[in-house]
């Protein structure tokens, strides 16, 4: 379990307490100047980073621990009026502290430490110096002593209410109880009816109160909060300003010009000294208020400015000043909660991930804000242009605009002019999707996101109108990935096997497993699951499976015939970083050598994942990878001297070319491509043989394999068996 610090102030309270406690139960008068002593050194050092009312705390601790060492030093019950003289300091100095220790940092720190000075000056004048004068003996000093200690009482009370208040809380509480530790002191000791200045010596009840005062204050001081300020205090008007300053400074001064004798003379100017000051204070209170308001006016606008930032870049993207959108849904959203038709226009860039692919995402982001100055010219066209995130924008239309012709022209323009990046030029198209909306109708974005998407399916660079159809092959397309999602667990999917035929001895040297999938007793077409198994996933989950079949499969296969295996992989399953230990786990499974299993690749997969390791690891424990429909999409040399392939798949594009009689140009295609294998030490297949003609062609050219409905058709494991039995793989009648 983790160890949780104790609080150094919480350390310096509980044990304080304790050293309290077991030097009054020891009651020895020698012990008690060192714990003062210590506890005065942790004050000023507290002092050294907090406030003035540290230091005058500081200077009350020191007060303390003089007057204990004296009485100390000299045994024996002390005369009431040393005692209380002594004692005096360290009462006007807490009070002072306190005041000091409640008020925020700010001009007349100074005017008000003179204040009290003065105040205490006054006090000490009018009841101890002028009766100590007037009346020789100790006796009229006691009883002002009283009446000061009274005024000392009042002034202690007064902080302690302020403190206790205070906004930090834990050390204005602590400040608050020293305080009232020491009014304790007294009303125990007038409570019991005390005589004397023995209760004030160690043993004595006062004298415990007065020493919690120390562990109080020395707590206080180590709180994290000590050296924070305190509440503002609150600046009077120029009327009370004016008022305050005749009474203040006027009053104090009447009783001199009546009598002006020693005796008045010296208070009255003290006090009038004093309100002065007082005065003074106030006005500074008064202009720092003023500033302070003047402040918090700028405060206030910048902050109204920060909102006004806030509210528009919480509503607008940042990389190209345009709605986004949550701006445009809350329109939409008014636009549908209204009694006017609408319309919504979504548009996104054709090819734009291999922009970013390609050439990196600061170029797209060029881009991007480019499109989007295009897209500003029809912002007084519509109610919102938004970019509702990566290529994709959207257009609110409330106004009676022809919806349809504005979507032709955002789709024009975007494609008018190249973009230049980085001293390229990029050549984009765009298409758009576009919905009518009523109001009430709340899927109009749903619609338009429908209408982009067959848009993209009929190639791009066109815009599309939502119907219901739409809606329809939507649902279709879900209920498609719902069916597959169950397939996979149900048994539903299935694999069929085409052969791979040498042409020399017309036998089957491998097959190529293809999935087929049966949903409710019909068979579902490839070209029809296995695209929204790519949009939705899933294809992942279905190349597993299709692969873990067949390799089942064709282990049989390979040990009785020496059949190898083909299976196609998606972009998915080689950008996966766990795709290669799967793929060994199924042949350990399975019992099917690696060299029997050949994966098979499109061009466009293949240049796409030529980034990442697996088909380097796939080979390096001896899987062969093909090259499939080979000539539809990268075709270079290139390619093949960089790329990790072993088998070369001429696409059924080239071979159905070759009529009866072939061309010539075809035919020198053909030549062309299977010398290009041989050269590169590549095995080439030939696929979608379909005529003797073609399969005689390819014989004399000498292309090692072929596949294709002249030697069989796709068909069930059991098919193969018997065809293999049979010896029944040369070409088909």
């Amino acid at each position: 379990m983790p160890i949780h610090r104790i609080p150094a102030w919480q350390l310096a309270l509980a044990g304080g307490v304790a050293a309290v406690l077991a030097l009054h139960a020891l009651g020895s008068p020698y012990a008690w100047p060192i714990l003062q002593a210590a506890g005065t050194a942790v004050l000023l050092r507290a002092a050294r980073s907090h406030r003035c009312g540290w230091w005058l705390f500081s200077a009350a601790g020191a007060a303390g621990t003089a007057a204990s060492l004296w009485w100390a030093l000299h045994p024996g019950e002390p005369p009431n009026t040393p005692m209380g003289l002594s004692l005096a300091v360290q009462y006007a100095l807490h009070a002072a502290a306190a005041v000091q220790f409640s008020r925020r940092r700010k001009p007349g720190g100074a005017v008000e430490a003179a204040a009290v000075v003065l105040t205490v000056a006054m006090l000490a004048w009018s009841f101890v110096v002028l009766p100590y004068l007037g009346r020789p003996g100790y006796g009229m000093v006691d009883d002002a002593l009283a009446g000061l200690y009274a005024l000392l009482d009042l002034a202690i009370l007064g902080t302690v209410l302020r403190t206790a208040a205070d906004a930090r809380r834990t050390p204005g509480v602590l400040v608050a109880a020293s305080g009232t530790m020491l009014l304790a002191a007294h009303l125990y000791y007038a409570g019991t009816a005390a005589e004397g200045a023995r209760p004030f010596l160690p043993g004595g009840g006062p004298h415990l109160l007065m020493q919690l005062w120390w562990v109080l204050i020395v707590a206080a001081a180590l709180h994290p909060r000590a050296a924070q300020p305190a509440a503002a205090d609150v600046a009077p008007s120029r009327t009370t300003l004016a008022v305050m300053y005749v009474a203040a400074v006027a009053s104090p001064l009447l009783p001199a010009i009546a009598r002006p004798s020693v005796t008045v003379v010296v208070p009255a100017l003290l006090t009038a000294g004093l309100c002065g000051l007082l005065l003074l204070r106030i006005v500074v209170l008064a202009r720092l208020a003023e500033r302070r308001a003047r402040q918090a006016r700028e405060a206030l606008q910048e902050q109204q400015v920060l909102q006004q930032q806030l509210a528009h870049r919480a509503g607008h993207d940042a990389l190209t000043g345009l709605a986004n959108r949550d701006l445009l849904l809350e329109h939409l959203g008014r636009a549908v909660a209204g009694d006017r038709p609408y319309a919504l226009i979504l548009c996104a860039l054709d090819g734009f991930k291999e922009i970013n692919d390609t050439y990196g995402h600061h170029v797209g982001d060029t881009v991007l804000r480019q499109v989007a100055e295009r897209l500003l010219r029809y912002e007084r066209e519509v109610e919102l242009v938004a970019r509702l995130g990566g290529d994709e924008f959207g257009f609110l239309i409330t106004s009676r605009a022809d919806a349809a012709d504005l979507a032709e022209r955002v789709v024009t323009a975007v494609s008018a002019a190249p973009y230049a990046a980085d001293e390229r030029r990029i050549h984009l198209t765009a298409r758009a999707g576009l919905a009518d909306g009523v109001p009430g109708n709340d899927a109009v974005l749903g619609d338009a996101d429908l209408a982009l998407r067959a848009a993209k399916q009929a190639g791009g660079a066109r815009t599309a109108r939502f119907d219901e159809s739409l809606r329809a092959e939507q649902s279709e397309r879900a209920r498609t990935a719902a069916g597959l999602r169950q397939a996979l667990t149900d048994g539903s999917l299935f694999m069929h096997y085409q052969p791979v035929v040498d042409t020399a001895s017309g036998r089957a040297t491998g097959v190529e497993a293809l999935m087929r999938w049966r949903r409710g007793g019909e068979l579902v077409p490839p070209g029809v699951f296995i695209p929204i198994a790519e949009q939705t996933g899933l294809i992942g989950a279905l190349g597993t499976r299709a692969l873990r079949l067949a390799c089942a499969q064709a282990a049989t296969w390979h040990r009785e015939h020496g059949l190898y295996l083909t299976v196609n992989v998606s972009t998915h399953q080689l950008r996966d970083p766990g795709f290669t230990a799967a793929v060994l786990e199924i042949l350990a499974d399975t019992g099917l050598p690696a060299a029997a299993l050949v994966l098979e690749i499109t061009e466009s997969v293949l240049i796409d994942a030529a980034d990442t390791p697996v088909l380097g690891s796939l080979r390096a424990h001896g899987i062969r990878i093909a090259i499939d429909d080979f000539g539809t999409g990268y075709s270079s040399l290139a390619y093949l001297h960089a790329l990790p392939v072993d088998i070369l798949k001429i696409d059924q594009s080239f071979i159905r070319r070759h009529e009866d009689p072939p061309r010539p140009q075809d035919v020198s295609l053909t030549r062309a491509i299977l010398e290009l294998a041989r050269s590169q030490d590549l095995l080439a297949v030939a696929e979608g043989v379909e005529t003797a003609g073609q399969a005689e062609l390819l014989r004399d050219l000498g292309c090692p394999l072929v596949q294709g409905y002249h030697y069989g058709r796709p068909v069930d494991a059991a098919a193969i068996d018997t065809l293999m039995r049979e010896d029944a793989f040369q070409p088909a009648a």
